[in-house]
């Protein structure tokens, strides 16, 4: 009888016992949200030092639980003195949990995503940019012997041609434009200057014999001349076959050489410019002022006149196309605008007469540019208009179109006084005032940008140089 009371006894112990066991492993519910993927949570995450070790004073988690984690801390969660369900705070980047086995959570590292840090903005200077960027590239070039024209912080023709030519000389690709990696070779201790030339370049020629008392100019014709233009197109400020006749583009291109060779520019070849043009330290250049003696028509490919016509009209606002050399069906359709706008056969054709008028400072512009297929026409106001104000230090303030003030009134007043500008002196840097200062510069053998930057005004403001040379 004893022993059935005992052995009684002893299975109400055993039952007891498993009754506890099981109760201490069950979770006790948690409605707070505090760790259930961070979304309506009432109670926030507590923040802890990452070397601390905390426990839960009750059970957290039932066997083989997966917990998400909404703190940057990793939470490893793991059977513990503690009792299951003790969180240890540990000082490594985010994990993701899994599971692994019996109650057990594989913690495992996972590193950022670079993807969602900001790309760094590229470095890239191009035609047309300006700027100190500019200037300190131009300063560089020329130090290294490469042919730049002038270090006036603006991004023109004559910096895309040497920036090609130092890009061709260091193995990189020559396409014009300065981005790091151009940048990192052209600062580098082994950037290469040019390739050294066999014979001297220019060589010198014999300087005809020129009257003292008589200047080549504009209406000029014969021998002289034509000697003259043979000289410029090897130095390359023309372009095609000398014709013996001194015209617009020949003008443009004694005065360009002027600007490169002398201490005056008038665009008068007299006995002092022509010993300097004939002489072996004539100075070249890479920016061609005009075209004389050819003719060009569609379907000549990859021509530099092509390309100083492509040119010549986008100023001029009939073109809107490519720089590219290739005369297509956009360049005649421009050409034949352009030859309507000022009085000419409308046949396409760029020969004499249209060159002639094309390189005119006075020839007629479009009101809007000539769109390519399926483009809509530019037109030709400016909504808005930014006053600038004069350099505290004195220094030349660059201009450009969409400004205005005392200092766009200055510089249109300067250009009608020198028989550039014919429209209202309203202080307000419009279309107008920009074909004024492109057929400044392009007078005067600069850079044809129609910004007025720091060697257009110094040249417009200081250059009165005595008529004649």
């Amino acid at each position: 009888m004893m022993r059935k009371h005992a052995k009684s006894w002893l299975l109400a112990a055993a039952l007891l016992l498993v009754a506890a066991v099981l109760a201490g492993c069950t979770a006790t519910p948690d409605n707070t949200g505090g760790i259930q993927g961070g979304q309506g949570n009432d109670v926030p995450f507590p923040t802890r030092r990452p070397d601390t070790v905390q426990q839960s004073p009750t059970p957290t988690a039932t066997l083989g639980a997966v917990i998400n984690l909404p703190s940057p801390s990793s939470l490893i969660i793991e059977p513990s003195p503690g009792g299951w369900g003790s969180i240890i705070t540990s000082p490594q980047p985010f994990a993701t949990p899994t599971v692994s086995g019996w109650g057990g959570i594989l913690v495992q590292s996972s590193t950022p995503n670079p993807s969602m840090s900001p790309a760094p903005t590229p470095f890239l200077l191009k035609l047309g940019s300006s700027g100190p960027e500019v200037r300190s590239v131009q300063q560089r070039l020329k130090a290294l012997r490469y042919n730049i024209g002038t270090v006036d912080g603006d991004f023109g023709q004559a910096t895309e041609a040497a920036v090609k030519a130092f890009q061709a000389r260091n193995g990189l690709a020559p396409d014009g434009v300065v981005g790091t990696q151009t940048l990192n070779k052209l600062n580098s201790s082994s950037a290469l200057p040019p390739r050294p030339t066999a014979t001297p370049t220019p060589r010198a020629t014999a300087t005809p014999r020129v009257n003292t008392n008589v200047f080549l100019q504009s209406g000029s014709s014969g021998a002289d001349v034509r000697r003259m233009q043979e000289r410029l197109i090897s130095l390359g400020y023309l372009l095609g076959s000398p014709t013996g006749r001194f015209d617009n583009a020949t003008t443009a291109a004694v005065y360009a050489f002027q600007q490169r060779n002398t201490s005056y520019a008038d665009g008068i070849a007299g006995k002092l410019t022509l010993e300097k043009l004939y002489s072996s330290s004539a100075r070249g250049t890479s920016t061609p002022q005009g075209i004389i003696g050819t003719s060009l028509q569609r379907g000549t490919m990859d021509s530099p006149a092509v390309r100083l016509v492509q040119s010549r009209l986008k100023e001029l606002r009939f073109y809107a196309g490519g720089v590219d050399g290739d005369f297509g069906a956009s360049t005649e359709a421009a050409v034949k605008a352009f030859q309507q706008a000022n009085r000419l056969s409308p046949d396409g054709k760029v020969g004499s007469e249209t060159f002639d008028r094309l390189f005119d400072r006075d020839a007629n512009r479009g009101g809007t540019v000539t769109p390519r297929p399926g483009q809509t026409p530019v037109p030709t106001r400016i909504p808005n208009y930014v006053n600038v104000t004069p350099n505290p230090y004195g220094q030349y303030v660059t201009l450009e179109e969409g400004h205005s003030g005392a200092l766009v009134r200055a510089l249109q007043q300067a250009l009608k006084n020198q028989g550039y500008f014919d429209l209202a002196v309203d202080g307000l840097f419009g279309f107008g005032t920009t074909d004024a200062v492109k057929a400044f510069q392009r007078a005067k053998g600069l850079t044809v940008d129609g910004k007025a930057g720091q060697a257009t005004q110094r040249i417009l403001f200081e250059g009165n140089y005595p008529s004649g040379s």
